[in-house]
């Protein structure tokens, strides 16, 4: 069951208020975030060259991967995280990353054009169907064994906050900081059955101190 398109629509316009509010971007991966920093090692050892930088906000991870020597493209949905990402980018004088203000379900890229794909934090803004949807959508541009990175947090399961259970278990919420945001905690077993189902290998499943799932996996797509 795919969650109501006008309540989706609500989640979107939640992340372009969020982003508005944003006068200065983060450029620095926090200390308890040191997870990420492994983003890079795990590209260079699979030999990735071209990398999908999946809801990429203001850039702060396209830009770890653009130093570690990888041509990025980072797209997101939000009109003012783009520009926040643009504005660090004229700063930098960076010239390895291509961002785009792009919604995730109307790519047009190439057939396998990227070679590995970072998913932060962004599976769980999307509803069940959604989210099966994206990992099925992405193999398309993909090559044939392109590696991902994927981070997928433990999310909604406390009762903070005001908000809606949708008819998937999906929360949206309605308290006015984040009126409309969509939250859902996949658990383990369906990122694995998602996985599976769109012939994804995983390579590993680690956990933070968060309950956040860190997973790598291959693209099993027949050449």
């Amino acid at each position: 069951m795919q969650i109501a398109e006008n309540l989706y629509q609500k989640n979107l316009a939640f992340w372009e208020t969020a982003w508005s509010r944003v006068k200065t971007p983060s450029t620095n991966i926090p200390e308890s975030m040191a997870y990420l920093l492994e983003a890079p090692e795990i590209f260079k050892t699979n030999k990735c060259k071209n990398i999908l930088d999946i809801a990429c906000g203001s850039g702060w991870l396209s830009f770890l991967l653009a130093e570690n020597g990888f041509d990025v493209t980072g797209i997101d949905i939000s009109k003012s995280a783009i520009k926040l990402a643009k504005s660090v980018q004229e700063q930098r004088q960076e010239n390895k990353i291509d961002f785009i203000e792009l919604d995730m379900f109307a790519m047009k890229f190439g057939k396998n054009q990227f070679d590995g794909i970072l998913v932060n934090a962004c599976l769980e803004h999307l509803d069940l169907a959604r989210g099966e949807q994206f990992i099925a959508n992405i193999k398309e541009i993909l090559k044939p064994e392109a590696v991902m990175f994927g981070v997928f947090d433990k999310v909604g399961t406390s009762d903070k906050g005001e908000y809606e259970v949708l008819d998937d278990g999906t929360q949206q919420y309605k308290d006015e900081f984040r009126n409309g945001m969509f939250l859902r905690n996949y658990s383990d077993e369906e990122l694995k059955q998602l996985f599976a189902k769109h012939s994804w290998q995983i390579e590993s499943l680690k956990y933070n101190s968060y309950g956040s799932r860190i997973i790598v996996a291959k693209n099993q797509k027949a050449i």
